[in-house]
C-alpha cells in the first residue's frame, strides 16, 4: 500500500533529523578514534599514512551501531519539533492518532533496518579484519619507516637505533643488531636510507660507511667486514596473517561453528536491525509533549532509553555465550518483551479508553 501524504511527511521529517545526529554521532566517534590513531602514530607504533583508511574502516565497523541510535533520537527530536509548532494537535484532529504515526515512521524504519542488516552481517566484519590486516601491517612498516632520533625498535630477534632521522628518512649513526640460528650480527654505519624494490615491492635497508661483525654470542671467531655501501633485507611486501577474530567473520562461518559464542555473535548482529523498528515504536509515546517543554524536552531520556536498551541487548549476549539462554531463542525474547512494553506504554500515554487510529 502506498504511504499517505501525512506518512511521508512523518519519515522525511525523521530523516532529515536522523540525518543531523547520525554526523553529529559520527563526528564525536571519528575525534575518538582519531586521538588513538595520532596517539599510536607520534608514538612510531603506526605508519601515519594509514591513519586515514583505518578511520574509514572504523566508520563501516561501527555504523551498524550508530545507525539504530541516530534514527531513534532523530525520530524523537522530528516528532518533538511536531509537537513544539502545534502540529500534532492538528494531525490529531485529522484522525492521525500514535499508530498511524508509526506506521508513517515504519516507512522510513524497514528501509533503514534493511540497511543495518547489510552493515552488521557482511560490512561489519569485513571491515573488522581489514582494519586488523591493515594495522598490523602499518605497524610492521612504521617499526622502520616510523624510527625517531635516540630510540631502538624491534624485538628479541633484532634491535635497530639511529642517532639521527631526518625529514626524508634519512638516518645518522645507525646500529643494528640481529639474531639467528646460533649466530649474531652487529652492523654499525654513518649514514642509511630505505629502498622499495618496485618489481617486488619488498624492502632494503641501504647503509653507507660502516662496519659488519658476525660470530657466534660470547664465543670467538668473529668476522669483520668494513663497507661502504651494504644493503640489508627488512620484508616482503605481503600480507600479514592476522587469525580472523569472531567478530570478523562472515554470518556463514558462524552459522558453521556452531558453538554458543559463535550463536551470541550472529544474534547480536541480528538484534541491530531489529532494535531499529523496536525503537521507532517507542519513540512515539516518548515524544509526546506539551507545546511549551520544547523540541530537546525528551532527548535525555531518549539517551537513557537507548543506553539501556542497548545493554540489554549485551546482556543477553553474554548469556547466550554462557548457554544461560538457548541458542533458539536467541535475542528475540528480549525485543519482544520491550516492544510489548513499548505498547502497553503508548496506550498509557495515549489513553487506552478511546480509539487510537
Amino acid at each position: 500500500m502506498k504511504p499517505s501524504i501525512i506518512e511521508r511527511y512523518l519519515a522525511r521529517e525523521a530523516a532529515g533529523a536522523a540525518v543531523a545526529v547520525l554526523a553529529v554521532l559520527f563526528s564525536v566517534l571519528a575525534a575518538n578514534r582519531l586521538i588513538r590513531y595520532l596517539g599510536d602514530a607520534a608514538g612510531g607504533e603506526l605508519d601515519g599514512g594509514a591513519i586515514a583508511v583505518l578511520m574509514g574502516l572504523q566508520v563501516l565497523r561501527y555504523l551498524g551501531v550508530v545507525v539504530p541510535a541516530a534514527l531513534f533520537l532523530g525520530v524523537v527530536l522530528a516528532l518533538g519539533r511536531l509537537y513544539r509548532d502545534n502540529e500534532m494537535p492538528v494531525l490529531a484532529a485529522c484522525g492521525v492518532g500514535p499508530w498511524r504515526m508509526s506506521r508513517g515512521l515504519l516507512v522510513l524504519g524497514f528501509p533503514a533496518a534493511a540497511l543495518v542488516a547489510v552493515l552488521s552481517l557482511w560490512v561489519a566484519p569485513w571491515a573488522t579484519y581489514t582494519a586488523d590486516v591493515y594495522a598490523a601491517d602499518a605497524a610492521r612498516a612504521a617499526e622502520v619507516e616510523g624510527m625517531r632520533a635516540g630510540r631502538f625498535v624491534g624485538g628479541g630477534g633484532g634491535a635497530m637505533y639511529a642517532g639521527g632521522v631526518g625529514p626524508d628518512g634519512g638516518m645518522q649513526d645507525v646500529f643494528i643488531r640481529a639474531r639467528g640460528n646460533g649466530a649474531e650480527t652487529v652492523i654499525q654505519a654513518e649514514r642509511g636510507y630505505q629502498r622499495v624494490e618496485r618489481a617486488t615491492g619488498d624492502r632494503y635497508l641501504i647503509l653507507e660507511d660502516g662496519v659488519r661483525y658476525d660470530g657466534p654470542p660470547g664465543g670467538r671467531g668473529w668476522r669483520i667486514t668494513r663497507f661502504e655501501r651494504h644493503g640489508v633485507f627488512l620484508e616482503e611486501r605481503r600480507t600479514t596473517d592476522v587469525r580472523r577474530s569472531r567478530d570478523g567473520q562472515p554470518p556463514g562461518d558462524l552459522l558453521r561453528g556452531g558453538q554458543a559464542a559463535d550463536m551470541a555473535e550472529l544474534h547480536w548482529r541480528l538484534a541491530m536491525p531489529a532494535m531499529v523498528l523496536v525503537l521507532i515504536v517507542l519513540a512515539v509515546p516518548l515524544a509526546k509533549a506539551n507545546p511549551r517543554e520544547g523540541r530537546f524536552g525528551a532527548l535525555l531520556t531518549a539517551v537513557l532509553v537507548f543506553v539501556v536498551y542497548f545493554q540489554l541487548v549485551t546482556m543477553g549476549r553474554d548469556w547466550l555465550e554462557q548457554e544461560v539462554v538457548p541458542a533458539a531463542a536467541g535475542l528475540w525474547w528480549l525485543h519482544l518483551l520491550i516492544l510489548a512494553a513499548a505498547v502497553f506504554w503508548t496506550r498509557w500515554r495515549f489513553g487506552a479508553d478511546r480509539r487510537l487510529p
